[in-house]
């Protein structure tokens, strides 16, 4: 979807990482999901109008081979530092939806003076007051209504064809990646201690039926984070840069131009 951007193979430390770059403006590398890698969505598109998106798939993801020296969540936080000097940038608006809203926080907390601003779409990644859901073991049906507000789109969203065996193929190795991530639990326990690092302005967007990661922890991570602000946005879910990319993307646009 969208139609102004451009795919490029970005060689980082002899790994070929796929980048999507549409737009113009200042910076914003945005970090996908646990979904959604390799797709330029209306969200990115309306991102584009202010910024210069920078969207690289996550190693494992996409049809991206998964090397040996991805074991955790710090390991994505240097890669993508080592991105950032590929690609010729400094300082950025570091954006992260729910796993990628991890690596964000985890890269804010680690190189706060290479974020200008930090925007967390229902991450996850700090140790949450009730157990997640687990979604490995969730029955494939039962998983749209915890991320989504309207399970129907997710039925919407599926292909009309049933998937080829390349698809199948790519999709487990995608859940590999994210089970080698957050296999033992989806959060650090030691990130909440070190919060204070952050240095940038953050804003935390949420849906507000999201029954994956409850808007209830947006708030925690409000008090947790002292410069954060917390928009939430009605009649989204979990994946609410899908269902609100219109809302979500002013959001971030108001918060740009505010300072």
């Amino acid at each position: 979807m969208g139609e102004n951007y451009r795919t490029e193979q970005l060689e980082v430390r002899g790994y070929q990482v796929p980048v999507q770059i549409g737009g113009k403006g200042e910076p914003l590398l945005l970090l996908h999901g646990a979904g959604g890698a390799g797709l330029w969505t209306p969200f990115h598109a309306a991102l584009a109008e202010r910024f210069t998106v920078y969207a690289p798939v996550h190693p494992g993801f996409a049809g991206t081979p998964l090397p040996d020296w991805v074991k955790s969540v710090a390991d994505l936080v240097y890669h993508y530092m080592d991105v950032l000097n590929a690609l010729g940038l400094r300082r950025i608006t570091l954006a992260g939806i729910s796993l990628g809203g991890w690596i964000a926080t985890e890269f804010a907390v680690t190189r706060p003076d290479l974020v200008q601003r930090l925007v967390l779409m229902a991450p996850i990644g700090v140790r949450p007051d009730s157990p997640m859901p687990d979604l490995f073991i969730l029955d494939p049906q039962e998983a749209p209504r915890y991320l989504f507000a309207d399970p129907k789109m997710a039925a919407a969203l599926r292909p009309a064809a049933p998937p080829s065996a390349e698809m199948i193929t790519a999709m487990w190795s995608e859940q590999a990646a994210v089970a080698r991530l957050i296999w033992k639990r989806p959060y650090n326990p030691q990130l909440e201690r070190r919060l204070h690092h952050i240095t940038a302005p953050v804003l935390l967007l949420w849906g507000a039926e999201d029954r994956l990661v409850p808007a209830a922890h947006g708030r925690k991570l409000q008090k947790l984070i002292g410069n954060a602000q917390l928009v939430v946005i009605e009649g989204a879910g979990h994946v609410a840069p899908l269902e609100k990319p219109g809302e979500m993307a002013q959001a971030i646009l108001r918060f740009a131009s505010a300072g």
